[in-house]
């Protein structure tokens, strides 16, 4: 219910949400690194970061485009010149450590508000799908449906869609893996197997078809079934590529955060790398002829 709610809060609410989490996972990654050896500079890098995720409001592509390289070529400036007492010399390490943060943590994350900002939709035309016509004449009904903001995008019902087939493929492959898992996926995650990762991608693929259907994408069934399979394995790379740096770096959570449950980091890592491939899929295929 409070991702419903968060997600369909508005851009800069949503925003506003967005930046705080992610800084926080970037700034547990950066302790990380600095826990095995790299100084990264993880001041510039969440500035940056910061930045990618408010170009991604902007309705001009320039914008959004521009802060990637504007933040690298920032970033690498510093690094030569950076003089610090208690930093030893730059390294490549210190360098790659502070690039990998930017892009895990902020470029790529930042496709979640391209999403989200894609096809707006007036709060009465969605609040009327679910509302009758006396209902919308209520008082506390009548005045969100009148409002202006952005509550509600077509992007955000897609985000929304997304988010919760991710979850459901993290908890199938959790269950058919224990259930059924004989095969070994990868040995950086050696609890991951194969019967696993089959049991989550069906159900993500499942749940994205019902979702395809929902919105009447074009070949709802195969394009939720691409759209659904993408989703869970790129969620799963993002899950994995967290484990090695944590197996890197000598730790069992990426932070104390969140008691029991490690770092806030290993509670995003599925979400990392999703959004950019889910925005082109539906940008160039979805709306494919459509003027958005």
């Amino acid at each position: 219910v409070l991702v419903s709610l968060w997600i369909s809060s508005g851009t800069y609410a949503f925003l506003g949400v967005f930046a705080l989490m992610a800084g926080i996972a970037q700034n547990e990654y950066y302790f990380m690194a600095r826990q095995n050896g790299c100084y990264p500079t993880w001041k510039l890098g969440t500035l940056g970061s910061l930045a990618m995720y408010i170009a991604a409001c902007s309705e001009n592509p320039v914008v959004r485009d521009a802060l990637f390289p504007l933040t690298g070529t920032m970033t690498i400036v510093y690094l030569l010149l950076r003089q610090e007492p208690k930093t030893p010399p730059t390294t490549m390490n210190d360098v790659a450590t502070t690039f990998m943060g930017i892009y895990y943590f902020g470029y790529m994350p930042s496709f979640w508000i391209r999403l989200r900002c894609l096809g707006p939709m007036a709060p009465a035309r969605v609040i009327g799908l679910f509302a009758s016509e006396k209902a919308m004449r209520w008082w506390p009904i009548a005045k969100i449906a009148s409002v202006g903001a952005d509550l509600f995008t077509y992007g955000a019902l897609i985000q929304w869609w997304t988010m919760v087939s991710i979850v459901a493929a993290d908890v199938f492959a959790y269950f058919t893996g224990k259930r059924f898992g004989r095969t070994q996926l990868i040995s950086v995650s050696p609890n991951k197997t194969w019967e696993g990762l089959i049991g989550g991608c069906s159900a993500a693929v499942l749940l994205s078809v019902c979702g395809a259907l929902l919105m009447r994408w074009p070949l709802p069934v195969l394009s939720g079934a691409v759209y659904g399979l993408g989703c869970a394995v790129m969620a799963l790379i993002g899950d994995l590529t967290v484990s090695l740096l944590k197996r890197s770096a000598g730790v069992k959570d990426t932070g104390q955060l969140l008691p029991g449950h490690g770092g806030l980091l290993d509670r995003l890592d599925s979400y990392l790398l999703v959004a950019a491939p889910a925005y082109f899929f539906v940008r160039f295929l979805i709306f494919l002829g459509r003027n958005l």
